[in-house]
């Protein structure tokens, strides 16, 4: 059982710490260097980690069932969804500044909740998660009033990444698409599913010749060369961290350490890659307020789905008892 719970904690503290140094990994990638192309990088990470994980099945250190077809129909919304969302937020985070971006992300339960309300997927919930959702949005508009370096362009994206993540959790909490696969598998698919999508769309866009004219301006940088790679590898190891966390405890756990991840990034982005300009008093209140309302309302889904799952369990003993 110790150990179980070891695996568990691991698992969360993982995605965690993979998490914060992958905003800001990324960020000084396009910031930093100048490298906008957000789809390039997009999809460099993804090829990457196909071809890292055939080379490992064939070196006979991990292990994944062979693609299908069928499999592959199933898991191709989520893949789309799943990398829509990270392409809209690179986008973003090249243009706002890491408390900012963490703020429009945190918006992401609002969208679920107006999702849910309108096409009634689940039961209205409770008056504290509409309290907290409500407090997330008010310093989300509080911070972008006062924001003295507003970018529309970072914004729209930043909201658009909001929504198709949840889109991406409503249509995977729905299908069940990922039901009884392995984290490494859904790496695979999601990689390969996404790659040629990506390169499509980097091919008519610019971004591939951009790229790579870019990679090899840069080629001679040995601080750029050295964080690309770290870039790419933290890619990998996000994806592999996020699907590990959400099989070996649940998506409510990974959201808790999605929010906790984005109170540690916050903090640490005013001292890290913050620009030139400070934030504004109204700005700082309105990040807060937002932060505030993340923490509130990851306490308040953590205790109702407890809550709901000590009544099941409840419910379960009584048949047992009722039919013995």
């Amino acid at each position: 059982v110790a150990l179980l719970h070891a695996v568990h904690a691991f698992a969360a503290v993982l995605y965690g710490a993979i998490a914060v140094a992958m905003g800001f990994i990324n960020k000084a990638v396009m910031s930093v260097y100048g490298m906008e192309e957000s789809n390039f990088l997009l999809l460099t990470q993804m090829v990457v980690t196909a071809l890292v994980l055939f080379a490992l099945r064939g070196a006979g250190k991990v292990q994944f069932a062979p693609i299908t077809v069928v499999q592959a129909k199933k898991l191709l919304p989520v893949a789309i969804l799943y990398n829509a969302n990270v392409a809209f937020a690179l986008a973003s985070l090249a243009k706002v500044s890491v408390p900012t971006y963490n703020t429009l992300k945190r918006l992401t339960p609002a969208v679920v909740l107006i999702a849910n309300s309108v096409l009634r997927l689940r039961d209205p919930p409770s008056n504290e998660v509409v309290t907290s959702i409500a407090v997330v949005v008010a310093g989300c508009l509080l911070a972008g009033y006062g924001d003295l370096e507003f970018d529309l362009g970072g914004y729209v994206m930043g909201l658009t990444s909001c929504a198709l993540q949840a889109s991406y959790l409503l249509v995977v909490e729905r299908s069940g698409a990922e039901k009884g696969m392995d984290s490494v598998s859904i790496m695979v698919y999601n990689a390969l599913l996404s790659a040629f999508p990506l390169f499509v769309l980097v091919l008519l866009t610019g971004e591939l010749r951009a790229g790579v004219d870019r990679l090899v301006l840069l080629s001679d940088d040995l601080g750029f060369v050295c964080l690309f790679a770290l870039a790419l590898a933290a890619g990998m190891l996000l994806n592999y961290a996020l699907f590990l966390c959400t099989l070996t405890n649940s998506a409510l756990t990974t959201t808790v350490v999605g929010v906790l991840k984005g109170v540690v990034s916050t903090g640490l982005g005013f001292f890290l890659l913050a620009g030139g300009v400070a934030p504004s008093a109204t700005q700082l209140l309105g990040i807060i307020g937002n932060t505030a309302g993340g923490v509130f309302y990851s306490l308040v889904t953590f205790r109702e789905k407890n809550a709901h799952r000590r009544v099941k369990l409840k419910m379960s003993d009584a048949d047992l008892a009722g039919k013995s």
